[in-house]
């Protein structure tokens, strides 16, 4: 009888556990408000959860009571807390420590502005042409950025380069302030950042404080050890579990499979959500013709009628900005022009009429394609009198972009010889993998990225026409923040799936 009790009280617990956030009493005397999840990993179940201030956590060596009860232990509890654990302990993230970050300032702004759209638009043009893509600059500019905390000399100077920082501080410090903007509930973006480091490993003696306490502290950066060695099945299942709670169940798989000489696998996930604020109604989507670049194809295609939007026309090309709701963040289109206007005089483009979109965005330098983008910022709405867009899903994966990166100027890193050595003195990156998707229907837009690094050891004018927005034919778009110009994701849609 009393161990039914028992077993019924503890049943109680935690299923007030999961409905409501309480407070729960750490192993070194804290306290925070804690909404946990139960989960399974593997073969046996761990308490983990969402603390309010922290954002998406899972700490090694924490043990964590409610009610006097120990609902979590961490395995190597004991060993974790004792002299010379083998994952060095990191200090707690601003908002754990009460210290909030501070707001963007205009240089860090500028400097994340310019070096993620830079590699934004470098990136697009290295990826295949002809086939539909999608993908997170801001991702994988956030995952290298960790990376470039454990570098030095050569490597560190290579990537910094393809990133555009000029200041080391600045640009983690703005890194930093935007992981904690703030969003409405109808759109937002939720970005976390991991590392998965091999038991046993030699580490670097200053890894703690030149690299685990910085990506703590400027990325909210979580620590996990993994045995890729000896039980691989096992450290696949834990990074693929965090990466689908992080992506909202958008991405469930990013890692098929790990090579046994892996020590740390640095991850990124990017979610994010938007209702439209002007949204298409269902009724209004109807099947239509896409002229894509593999011939024509039905697909269901979204309608608005006589609604003002910003719109510009320039470089023989038209765009329009839609906005999502409660938000600086918009998603930008852009078409060719059916007839060559607003190009420039001086332009050194040779524009053909007819040219289709992605030739005409590819003649375009990278000043001319920032200023595409930034015009319409500051474009006048004007009023279409239909607006038409495919409802799609798209998945786009990237299953090693090392050559990419190579191509755009970070080479040392993937040497045997790579100057890693904040992290440890044999390792180099082997792999780098990146996963995207998005779904855009009438209602708004859910998008997400994974990015996962992995290193191995060793006057009056007459009337005209009323202008419409038809895209029933390739065209390009990014998902951008206005507010500080970030693009945070980028695609191409050639031929609806």
């Amino acid at each position: 009888m009393k161990k039914k009790f028992v077993i019924a009280v503890i049943a109680i617990i935690a299923a007030l556990v999961l409905l409501v956030p309480i407070p729960l009493y750490l192993k070194d005397g804290g306290s925070v408000k804690y909404k946990a999840l139960l989960y399974e990993v593997t073969n046996y179940h761990m308490l983990a959860g969402i603390p309010e201030s922290l954002g998406a956590a899972y700490v090694d060596g924490l043990e964590i009571k409610i009610l006097g009860f120990t609902v979590y232990r961490s395995p190597d509890v004991k060993a974790f807390f004792a002299q010379g654990q083998a994952v060095p302990q990191v200090s707690a993230s601003p908002s754990a420590t009460g210290d909030t970050p501070q707001p963007l300032t205009q240089d860090s702004e500028e400097m994340l502005k310019e070096g993620i759209n830079r590699f934004a638009f470098e990136m697009y043009s290295e990826l295949e042409e002809g086939e539909n893509i999608f993908f997170s600059p801001y991702s994988i500019c956030s995952a290298l950025s960790v990376l470039n905390l454990g570098t030095g000399t050569d490597t560190k100077a290579e990537l910094e380069n393809v990133l555009g920082i000029t200041d080391f501080d600045i640009w983690n410090a703005g890194m930093q302030s935007y992981l904690y903007k703030t969003y409405s509930d109808d759109t937002y973006v939720t970005t976390a950042n991991s590392l998965w480091l091999q038991e046993d490993k030699e580490w670097a003696e200053n890894m703690n404080a030149n690299f685990l306490e910085p990506a703590r502290e400027y990325y909210r950066g979580t620590v996990e050890e993994l045995n890729f060695r000896e039980r691989p099945e096992e450290a696949i299942t834990r990074m693929n579990t965090w990466a689908e709670e992080n992506t909202d169940g958008m991405i469930p798989r990013v890692i098929n499979d790990i090579d046994p000489n892996t020590v740390m696998v640095l991850m990124n996930a990017v979610y994010f959500e938007g209702k439209w604020e002007t949204p298409f109604l269902e009724d209004d989507t109807h099947e239509r013709i896409f002229h894509g670049t593999d011939g024509d194809v039905t697909t269901d295609m979204m309608h608005l009628w006589d609604q003002e939007f910003a719109y510009i026309e320039m470089f023989g090309i038209k765009g329009i900005a839609l906005p999502y709701k409660d938000s600086n963040i918009v998603m930008k289109v852009f078409l060719p022009l059916e007839e060559e206007l607003g190009i420039p005089a001086d332009s050194s483009v040779n524009y053909t009429y007819g040219m289709d979109m992605e030739g005409l965005f590819n003649a375009l330098s990278t000043e001319e394609k920032q200023k595409l983008l930034d015009s319409l910022d500051t474009a006048e709405k004007e009023e279409l009198a239909r607006i038409v867009l495919p409802k799609f899903t798209m998945e786009y994966e990237v299953n090693d972009f090392t050559e990419l990166l190579q191509n755009m100027g970070i080479e040392s890193a993937f040497l045997e010889n790579a100057d890693l050595d904040q992290i440890a003195a044999d390792v180099y990156v082997s792999q780098a993998l990146h996963k995207a998707k998005i779904e855009v229907d009438e209602n708004g837009t859910r998008a997400a990225a994974v990015t996962a690094i992995i290193t191995n050891d060793g006057a009056a004018l007459p009337m005209e026409p009323p202008k419409e927005f038809v895209a029933d034919r390739p065209f390009i778009y990014v998902i951008q923040d206005t507010e500080t110009g970030i693009i945070l994701f980028m695609g191409r849609m050639n031929n609806p799936e």
